[in-house]
C-alpha cells in the first residue's frame, strides 16, 4: 500500500497514527512503569485458554506488571477470578497451575472455597474482631470469548465485547473455541515487549528477514484496517492456482467470505495479543513485559479440533514453517534490541508498510494520555 493509502485507513476511528518513535519507549524504566498502570492495568488481556480449566477446582495464575491473579473454576462450574492475595496479611495463595479442593493461604492457613468465600481460620478466637463473611478473596473482572479466558484489573473498564468491537463478528466464523493446540510454549526474550509485536506486524521487513522463507510465497503487501485501538491485516500468502482447491478441503466452519478463505488475517488485539487466522489454524502470540529489555512470549499454533487427512497435514506444515519463521524474527528482534539500547538513535522514522507500527503506537498515545 502506499503511503497517502496507509495514512488514510490509519485515521479512521480515534487513533492518531504516529510518524516518528521515540527510542525512549524501548529502553526507558519510566515509560514502562507507565505503560503497566495506565495500559496493562486497565485493558482486558488473555489469560488462558477455556480448556485449561474444565473441571471443578481448576486454576491458572497470571502474574505479571507486579500483579498475580488466580483464575478458577468453582464448584458449580463458574468461572471465577481473584488477586491472588489472602485476605489475612496478603500472602500470595497460589502459584502456576493446577487443581484444588479449596484455596489455603500457605502461611498462616486461612482456607477459602473455590467461589471466593472465607470458609475458616485456625485460631480464630485469636482475632479482637474478625467479620469473616466479608473477608472474600478480592474479586477480578473475568469472561470468556473465543475459547479464551480474559482478565481485566479494572472495574471501570468498558465489557470485552464492547472492547473488541467488530473484531468479535470478524472471527466469528473460525470458530476459535474449536481449535486445540499443536504446540504452546512461553519464550523469555532479550527486548522490549513492543519490539515482538511490531515485528510480526511489519511487512517492510519481510523481503529481507524472511526473503527464503514466506517473503517467496508473497507477491505484495497486506492491507490494513483500524478497529479502534486493534488493526486487522489481510494478506495473501502462496496465491497458486491450486489453492482453491486446497482450501476447500480445509475448511471447516464459516461460512467464509473468499477472503477469509484464502487470506491470511492477522490481528492485532490492543494491547498485547497477535492472532494469525486461517480456517484449518490459528496462531497466537501474547506478550507480556518483564523489564524494559525483557518480555514473555507466549506462543501458541493450534489446528481445529478433528482435522483429518489433508486438513491435519496442512496444519502440521504449516506450524514447521511458522516456527522456522519465528527463529528468523528472534534474530533479527535481538539486533534491533541491542542496536537502540546503546541511545545513539533519538527518534525512528516510520515507513508505510509498517503502518500497523503506526497505528499501534497512536493507540498507546491515547492510553497514556486518557
Amino acid at each position: 500500500m502506499g503511503a497517502e493509502e496507509s495514512s488514510k485507513i490509519l485515521q479512521l476511528g480515534s487513533v492518531e497514527p504516529v510518524r516518528k518513535v521515540a527510542t525512549s519507549r524501548y529502553i526507558d524504566p519510566e515509560f514502562l512503569e507507565l505503560e503497566k498502570e495506565r495500559i496493562f492495568r486497565r485493558a482486558w488481556l488473555v489469560a488462558c485458554r477455556s480448556s485449561d480449566l474444565e473441571r471443578s477446582g481448576a486454576y491458572r495464575c497470571l502474574s505479571y506488571f507486579d500483579e498475580s491473579v488466580v483464575i478458577i473454576r468453582d464448584q458449580n462450574g463458574e468461572l471465577r477470578a481473584f488477586h491472588n492475595t489472602c485476605r489475612h496479611r496478603g500472602s500470595k495463595l497460589l502459584e502456576g497451575c493446577g487443581r484444588v479442593k479449596e484455596i489455603t493461604c500457605p502461611y498462616h492457613g486461612w482456607r477459602y472455597d473455590l467461589d471466593g468465600s472465607l470458609n475458616a481460620v485456625p485460631k480464630a478466637e485469636g482475632f479482637e474482631r474478625l467479620a469473616t463473611s466479608r473477608m472474600k478473596l478480592l474479586p477480578v473482572r473475568c469472561e470468556s470469548w473465543g475459547g479464551f479466558i480474559w482478565l481485566n484489573l479494572d472495574p471501570k473498564a468498558p465489557p470485552l465485547e464492547q472492547s473488541l468491537g467488530a473484531i468479535k463478528d470478524e472471527l466469528a466464523p473460525y470458530r476459535l473455541d474449536e481449535m486445540e493446540a499443536i504446540e504452546r510454549k512461553t519464550f523469555r526474550l532479550s527486548v522490549n515487549w513492543k519490539t515482538m509485536l511490531e515485528n510480526v506486524t511489519d511487512y517492510y521487513h519481510v523481503p529481507v528477514v524472511h526473503g527464503r522463507s514466506v517473503g517467496v510465497h508473497v507477491d505484495s503487501g497486506p492491507d490494513l484496517t483500524g478497529f479502534g485501538d486493534h488493526t486487522r491485516q489481510r494478506l495473501d500468502i502462496a496465491a497458486y492456482e491450486f489453492r482453491r482447491w486446497l482450501d476447500a478441503r480445509c475448511s471447516r466452519g464459516g461460512p467464509y467470505s473468499d477472503k477469509q478463505l484464502r487470506a491470511l488475517h492477522k490481528y492485532l488485539i490492543f494491547p498485547n495479543l497477535l492472532m494469525n487466522a486461517l480456517p484449518y489454524h490459528l496462531t497466537v502470540m501474547q506478550v507480556f513485559p518483564v523489564s524494559t529489555q525483557q518480555c514473555d512470549l507466549h506462543y501458541g499454533f493450534y489446528k481445529r479440533r478433528g482435522a483429518r487427512g489433508l486438513e491435519r497435514l496442512r496444519a502440521y506444515g504449516t506450524w514447521v514453517a511458522s516456527r522456522y519463521i519465528l527463529r528468523e524474527d528472534f534474530q533479527i528482534i535481538h539486533r534491533f534490541q541491542q542496536g537502540i539500547s546503546t541511545g545513539r538513535l533519538k527518534n525512528q522514522q516510520l515507513h508505510a508498510e509498517e503502518a500497523a507500527t503506526s497505528h499501534f503506537h497512536g493507540a498507546i498515545d491515547r492510553w497514556l494520555r486518557d
